[in-house]
């Protein structure tokens, strides 16, 4: 399988999933396929990031479509969810960098961890700083001033991503790590144990972008979403 084919069968099992959420007395069901969506998008990624030309415009993008989803969620109020899987993806790009760094440059490495510490204690003193910000709710404030451990699934995802770039040479270490990884959420009996679905589709993985559409999976993401909040909103 192509990334493209990965990434479109990611946005529909997406799609899938937000149906489930949006829409009362959905069958449990839908959830439980969504499971597999952020997994796959969140591999792809690690992909594309080992692959990129340039990554500073990577994140920028990343960046600038967390404020995308900042806005959404701010404006259309709290039945709206969190949906921001951006910055949870800007962070795996953040320290898979900031890690290759530390291994190439001893100093530089630790002062890019210097500094990831840094916006980390501004992330938890901003709102006494800036007290227009207090209005705002965690999840829309870790999508403006990013931290890893608010950020949508977590600090355990950003890790899987982490470990999904570095083991990926490596398959049995890769497919250990993601196994781990499911059986963490199976031992918390959590659904999210369901992503271990996702790894065989990953060993599928040819290698090959396939057709680019970046845009189109960028833009789409919070145009189903706020498409499904304002249709199920209608029917409540």
């Amino acid at each position: 399988m192509t990334t493209f084919q990965l990434k479109a069968l990611a946005l529909l099992l997406m799609v899938i999933d937000h149906i489930g959420y949006y829409f009362d007395g959905a069958p449990d069901l839908l959830r439980l396929i969504g499971r597999l969506s952020f997994p796959l998008f969140l591999f792809c990624m690690v992909q594309g990031w080992r692959h990129t030309r340039n990554r500073k415009k990577y994140l920028l993008r990343l960046y600038g479509m967390s404020l995308v989803m900042s806005g959404i969620m701010h404006f259309a109020g709290a039945g709206y969810g969190n949906h921001n899987i951006f910055i949870t993806m800007f962070w795996v790009g953040v320290l898979i960098s900031a890690a290759e760094l530390f291994q190439k440059d001893f100093r530089q490495g630790c002062m890019a961890y210097g500094l990831i510490a840094v916006s980390q204690i501004l992330f938890q003193s901003v709102r006494n700083l800036i007290p227009a910000l207090s209005s705002l709710s965690g999840d829309i404030l870790c999508g403006i001033l990013p931290s890893p451990l608010s950020c949508e699934y977590g600090i355990p995802y950003v890790l899987l991503g982490i470990a999904m770039y570095f083991l990926w040479d490596n398959r049995a270490g890769f497919c250990a790590a993601y196994l781990m990884a499911a059986l963490l959420e199976f031992c918390n009996n959590d659904p999210q144990c369901l992503i271990v679905l996702a790894l065989p589709l990953m060993l599928r993985w040819n290698g090959e972008k396939g057709p680019g559409c970046k845009w189109f999976f960028y833009l789409f993401y919070p145009a189903h979403t706020l498409a499904l909040f304002l249709l199920s909103s209608r029917f409540r």
